[in-house]
């Protein structure tokens, strides 16, 4: 029973020598260390619009907010932290895993809940005939990147990437009237394009 008594009369006097452990925060800034996963950020430049975060946050604290009024139409991912669980899900299945990613910020304390939000925004592609919403653009073009030749394949993506380069209007939309030979060069949805290749060749 000695031995014991004695390894923590020893620590006792280590700590009076060498001073406590712990760190000096909050009257000395800490520096975590960097797997520190702190407050979850978005990336305006790297964040494509392609909800994954959203997809796969376990306590859903991330809301998907499609303001179709707004010219361009834009889509806001809104982080609510005050309910992030920190697990970090979100910055693993980023598509371009830059999107978010949770920074060294962790002194999140306040009095307004309202306030713990971090957002972010992009551009949709709605369907040039129906006028739903296909996905951000900024998404689109990274698929189309992915694919690379193959992209050339989908009429909407050449659209898309071919505005890109100031060689089209991909946005010159024909809401609410009948589907025309044209259309297969403009950004639809699939319902409309599936809808308009049956016509095309049926004559349906």
């Amino acid at each position: 029973m000695r031995k014991p008594k004695l390894r923590e009369l020893a620590e006792a006097v280590k700590a009076l020598v060498r001073g406590p452990v712990t760190t000096k925060f909050p009257f000395e800034p800490h520096e975590p260390t960097p797997a520190f996963r702190g407050k979850p950020t978005f990336s305006s430049d790297d964040c494509i619009g392609c909800r994954a975060c959203a997809e796969v946050c376990p306590t859903r604290c991330i809301d998907v907010v499609e303001l179709l009024n707004r010219r361009p139409p834009v889509c806001r991912l809104v982080l609510h932290y005050d309910k992030c669980i920190f697990c970090g899900h979100c910055e693993l299945n980023c598509t371009t895993e830059k999107g978010i990613q949770l920074k060294g910020e962790y002194d999140l304390a306040c009095f307004d809940r309202s306030a713990c939000v971090e957002t972010v925004e992009n551009d949709l592609v709605l369907c040039g005939t129906c006028g739903a919403v296909i996905g951000a653009r900024k998404h689109l073009l990274h698929v189309a990147g992915r694919l690379g030749a193959k992209s050339y394949a989908n009429p909407s993506l050449i659209v898309l990437q071919e505005s890109e380069r100031g060689l089209g209007a991909p946005d010159s939309r024909r809401t609410g009237q009948d589907l025309i030979r044209e259309d297969l060069m403009q950004v639809t949805c699939p319902k409309c394009r599936r809808a308009l290749v049956l016509r095309e060749l049926w004559g349906e």
